[in-house]
């Protein structure tokens, strides 16, 4: 099945949150090749403020690193994939969507199409 995950990661230093976004997508990669996995893209929307503070593990997040992975895996690793992150103290907040290929999307159903259109 495909998939595609959202996630906001922390910033502790806002001077290497490239790097540590990196690392972050390097480690979700890692866990769904690992799986018998593929990973088809990551798209990255940089920092940005959240719209509220978040909390996680007694901390408060005013702003984060936001991306986007799309990947194919059973649905028992994208669960287990689920569950990991939301323990991971690196990632505020993340959500996993499934893409039925066997219909025909439109522009709005997938991030990545979306995004694509988008003329700056």
């Amino acid at each position: 099945m495909l998939y595609e995950l959202f996630a906001i990661a922390r910033i502790n230093d806002p001077l290497l949150v490239n790097k540590e976004a990196a690392k972050i997508a390097h480690t979700i990669g890692k866990l769904i090749i690992n799986n018998r996995g593929v990973v088809r893209s990551i798209t990255s929307l940089g920092p940005k403020p959240l719209p509220k503070v978040l909390s996680k593990d007694q901390e408060r997040h005013f702003q984060g690193y936001h991306f986007v992975m799309t990947f194919d895996s059973s649905a028992a690793v994208q669960a287990e994939l689920l569950r990991t992150m939301r323990r991971d103290p690196r990632i505020l907040r993340t959500s996993v969507v499934k893409n039925d290929l066997g219909r025909l999307l439109n522009a709005g159903s997938s991030f990545e199409r979306a995004f694509n259109k988008v003329s700056y």
